[in-house]
């Protein structure tokens, strides 16, 4: 018995060597092999070093041209809230006096202060050998500040810049846009493709007659004839002004007409020849909601019932805040729980009053006169606040009181000699709209996938004043002439 546990006990131990020398003969090939390896490629062929200076530089050097020089680098520059072209092109590696260059060129046809965030900017440059600043060779320049015009900086055979500014041919097109309300106008008209401005002006327009938070049911109708102008080698588009626009709310039709009085300014006249131009707006915010209303309630703040003496609209934090009328701004600046605030004075009876903003729009003081309509600050919840909103007052004589109480008139209505004028524009317009045939409702899936379509009504257009580049058209439009 004991003898054959010896046995065992010799062969276990014999087992356990022969896998300690195994593993031990792996390890040393595994980590020595290699380097000898690399000891014998060492030995015949020298190992190249690469650096971080190295990697920039070929970056930087794209390509070479059959002389061996570097070949000219396009590229697009991302203009920043706050940038000047100076430190555009600094933040690009150009060189301070060839920026100075540069500017005192442009200056000669575009002021290079007017420089925006969405204005398209490129430059043309050659990179510059054997510099760790990776300084580059400013060659070229292009700027479009906007959709008809474009201009270029270029240097000539005398190493001199000079600018040239040039007009683009856009592609005038007139769109007819039908539909019905399922979410929202914004929305609904916005899958259309109807631009954002677009809408706003629609809106701006309606505002005297039409309370957006309250007015509109599913299945209520809109329209809307707008102009676009597009460039066809670029195929971008803007749009022009809004020429006409319709609602059906509750069976009720309201229609304005843009229509150029003989005397006085361009604006939205109703059917019977009046101005939509009232008073104040009823809605000083596009898109909001009232959360709440004029009268006594429960602070969400103090926790006690106080009269509230305005108007509460919940916005997001940013939206843009409107002025109610024409009128001078009297305050403008942080007043105790209003927060940041701006008051307005429109005539000797009347002020309007707008609290909690963000911030003010540029150029709002105090002294500065405003226009109806005109954006004088955003959304925000500075003050005794919970959340982002605008609290919105009226005041007659110094005293707030109830909005929903206030109506207005008209305040013109056309002569004799306009009435005969916009009876024609008017008999056009309807004519144009009523031959347009609106689509059936989309749901919003099928609505995305087809927004950059195309549905033209063959009734609708005139082959022979179609123009002759087409751009990309929306759902629901129709090219008319």
């Amino acid at each position: 018995m004991m003898a054959r546990t010896q046995i065992r006990f010799v062969a276990g131990a014999l087992c356990l060597f022969l896998a300690i020398t195994i593993a031990l003969v792996d390890f040393f090939r595994a980590h020595h092999e290699p380097i000898i390896e690399r000891d014998n490629v060492s030995a015949s062929t020298p190992v190249q070093e690469t650096t971080d200076t190295d990697d920039t530089e070929a970056q930087e050097e794209i390509c070479v041209t059959e002389e061996g020089e570097p070949c000219p680098v396009d590229e697009t520059l991302q203009v920043m809230r706050g940038d000047t072209l100076s430190s555009v092109l600094s933040r690009s590696k150009i060189t301070s006096s060839q920026s100075y260059e540069i500017i005192k060129a442009l200056s000669k046809v575009f002021n290079p202060r007017d420089l925006r965030p969405e204005h398209e900017l490129y430059i043309t440059y050659i990179p510059v050998r054997n510099n760790p600043e990776m300084i580059r060779d400013l060659i070229k320049l292009y700027i479009r500040p906007s959709l008809e015009e474009e201009i270029t900086v270029e240097r000539g055979e005398n190493g001199l810049y000079k600018a040239r500014k040039e007009e683009k041919v856009l592609t005038h097109e007139v769109k007819v846009i039908k539909g019905h309300i399922q979410d929202s106008l914004y929305l609904d008209a916005g899958r259309q493709g109807v631009p954002a401005r677009i809408l706003h002006n629609m809106i701006k327009a309606f505002s005297f007659d039409v309370d957006f938070q309250r007015s509109f049911q599913k299945g209520d109708e809109y329209g809307l004839i707008y102009d676009t102008y597009s460039d066809p080698d670029t195929l971008r588009e803007e749009s022009g002004d809004l020429a006409f626009a319709y609602l059906k709310l509750h069976g009720q039709e309201l229609r304005l007409y843009r229509f150029q009085p003989s005397t006085g300014s361009e604006g939205y006249f109703n059917e019977k020849g009046e101005s939509v131009k009232k008073g104040l707006l009823r809605t000083p915010i596009d898109g909001a909601r009232i959360s709440d209303g004029f009268g006594r309630r429960r602070h969400p703040v103090l926790g006690f019932t106080k009269m509230h003496k305005g108007v509460d609209f919940a916005a997001p934090k940013g939206t843009p805040i409107m002025a109610a009328g024409d009128g001078v701004v009297e305050k403008a600046a942080r007043w105790s729980s209003y927060g940041n605030y701006i008051r307005i004075k429109h005539n000797s009876e009347y002020s309007t009053a707008y609290a909690h903003l963000s911030r003010y729009a540029k150029g709002i003081k105090a002294g500065r006169r405003v226009r109806q309509g005109q954006v004088i600050g955003y959304v925000g919840a500075t003050g005794r606040v919970t959340g982002a909103h605008l609290h919105y007052e009226l005041l007659r004589r110094g005293k707030q009181i109830n909005p929903k109480h206030i109506k207005s008139m008209p305040v013109a209505k056309l002569g004799k000699k306009d009435m005969a004028a916009f009876r024609v524009l008017k008999n056009k317009i309807d004519k144009k709209f009523k031959n347009h045939q609106v689509l059936p409702a989309l749901n919003k899936e099928v609505a995305g996938t087809l927004s950059e379509g195309n549905q033209e009504s063959p009734n609708d257009t005139n082959p022979s004043e179609t123009p002759p580049i087409v751009p990309k058209s929306k759902p629901e439009t129709t090219k008319v002439s």
